[in-house]
């Protein structure tokens, strides 16, 4: 009988038994409608994919890539491969083939759009770490007497949901000095899996750092930008999307309140705004959690941020509860918030429950915020579609995973599958945000054009006229910027782009009387 066994599961896992790559992530590290990030844990390996499924034969698929680095933290290695030039919106199939001669399981994934008219719908949360534990025993509420039963309920539900993306906020694990961090992080990495659907689909991340990460740990194990704060260009302007670091202060720390600061001015008011601006961070502004309350910093320099450039939806952690409020704006002392008096506030969500110790609420009964639409406590995460003209927001329980019938689609921006059970607060079910996007700046008539806005090595800019000094600002897919040019008059310029800002990029070409003009370049090999 165990004869049997054995045969039948190599016959269906006929290279997952042998095979010594593991722990599989995608992430984003650059345009997600033309890259990808692949990370592994174990041998190095080579990448095989193709648009053509060619099932575990890695001889057949057409593109190959190496390690692109090699990371880890916490004891851990975790190798990545960084693959580019990539179709937008279209299913790639890959294994992993390593240096022992083994090959993994057939996965696939699928690129973004590069069209702002299309839909996407992703999955946000965060907070997934365990509780404290004294002798083997909770000292926090984990709910059934298991917080990791309730992350691994949740990313099961990830594989039967089948978004385009997951944007995570912080707290993977404990990361304590009571705590066996590499057991810790090598678990979470296993219940990741869970995320994976039977055909093998992966799904990419998104991520903010939390206050029981290290510094460094989101770079370390998904190759993210290794500032841990950036922004990616979801569908080619239909959405920007800032994952900002709370662990780092909002006025003090300047390098990343300097970048924030920068990018949103440059995609505002001009012919390059995206349609929807949303920020993601771990620590909530206000929390709704009892003994949390307000962040100071955050309230005196990111929200007047995000409400002078028209972030509409702040995603937040670190409560282990679950709100929603309606549109607010700051009061003139930063004490608080208040109701806006139309749609053009910032909706603020959270705070965390992927699996975290459950915590009490504040502010019950009379002294309930006026500007929280409903507040709750239960696991669960949020499933967010947006479209050019509204963005819709449910939040998902954790509950009844077993009979949610799993989504088989992979057409982007898709509904909830059958069977999900959704929040249902006495005032309704979902929010609703119509499209409040800035209007274009009408002072961006033509004063030069670009050519060609695809090439490896030289672009050229001519102006209408020479008479004023120019100023060349190229700017990578992440809002980083590669290259600042101060020019004196002249009738053109040739712009030496080798080197610099791979993949997709963005140069703004400002005048003096402060007209600027944003065009897109593509960088190739």
């Amino acid at each position: 009988m165990l004869f049997r066994f054995v045969v039948g599961f190599l016959l269906v896992f006929p290279f997952f038994a042998f095979s010594s790559t593991h722990k599989y992530s995608l992430s984003y590290n650059d345009d997600p409608s033309t890259t990808i990030v692949l990370g592994w844990s174990g041998d190095s390996a080579m990448v095989y994919y193709d648009t053509i499924d060619y099932g575990t034969n890695y001889s057949l698929y057409s593109q190959t890539n190496g390690i692109s680095r090699t990371g880890g933290a916490h004891s851990i290695t975790r190798h990545f491969s960084r693959l580019s030039n990539l179709e937008s919106n279209t299913l790639y199939f890959f294994v992993l083939h390593d240096v022992q001669g083994d090959t993994s399981l057939r996965f696939s994934f699928k690129t973004l759009s590069d069209n702002p008219m299309d839909s996407v719908s992703f999955i946000s949360g965060g907070d997934s770490r365990d509780g404290f534990k004294v002798l083997g025993v909770y000292t926090e509420n984990c709910p059934s007497g298991s917080c990791i039963e309730q992350r691994r309920k949740g990313n099961r539900l990830v594989a039967k949901i089948r978004p385009d993306f997951i944007s995570f906020n912080g707290d993977f694990v404990m990361n304590q000095v009571t705590s066996n961090t590499t057991t810790e992080w090598n678990n979470w990495l296993d219940d990741w899996q869970l995320t994976i659907t039977p055909d093998g689909r992966m799904f990419p991340l998104l991520f903010s750092l939390g206050n029981h990460e290290d510094n460094s740990d989101a770079y370390e194990m998904f190759d993210v930008p290794m500032e841990e704060y950036y922004v990616i260009n979801i569908n080619n302007g239909l959405l920007r999307f800032y994952c900002l670091n709370s662990e780092l202060n909002p006025c003090t720390e300047t390098n990343q309140l300097d970048w924030f600061t920068n990018d949103l001015q440059l995609h505002s008011g001009s012919s390059n705004d995206p349609l929807w601006k949303f920020a993601q961070y771990h620590v909530a502004t206000y929390s709704m959690a009892l003994g949390y309350g307000m962040e100071s910093n955050q309230m005196e320099c990111w929200v007047n941020l995000f409400e002078q450039y028209n972030i509409s939806l702040a995603i937040e952690s670190h409560g282990h509860v679950t709100k929603w409020s309606y549109p607010c704006v700051a009061k003139n002392d930063n004490s608080d918030f208040e109701l806006s008096s139309s749609n053009s506030g910032v909706v603020y969500i959270g705070e965390g429950q992927w699996g975290a110790p459950h915590r009490q609420l504040d502010f019950l009964g009379l002294n309930q915020k006026p500007y929280i639409r409903d507040m709750d406590v239960f696991d669960g995460f949020f499933y967010i579609t947006v479209n050019p003209s509204k963005a819709t927001i449910r939040t998902v329980k954790f509950k009844d995973v077993d009979s949610v019938q799993a989504h088989t689609s992979n057409v982007l921006g898709k509904n909830l599958p059958i069977g999900t059970t959704i929040w249902e607060p006495t005032n309704g079910n979902q929010i609703i945000i119509e499209n409040n996007a800035s209007i274009i700046n009408e002072n961006t008539s033509s004063f030069c054009s670009v050519y060609p806005t695809i090439s490896s090595d030289y672009i050229q800019i001519d102006f209408q006229n020479n008479s004023s000094h120019k100023t060349l600002e190229l700017y990578n897919s992440l809002g980083i910027k590669c290259k600042q040019i101060r020019l004196s008059p002249t009738k053109k310029y040739t712009m030496d782009i080798s080197g610099i800002c791979s993949g997709v990029s963005y140069l703004y070409v400002k005048e003096q009387n402060g007209k600027t003009m944003p065009f897109r370049i593509v960088k190739t090999p």
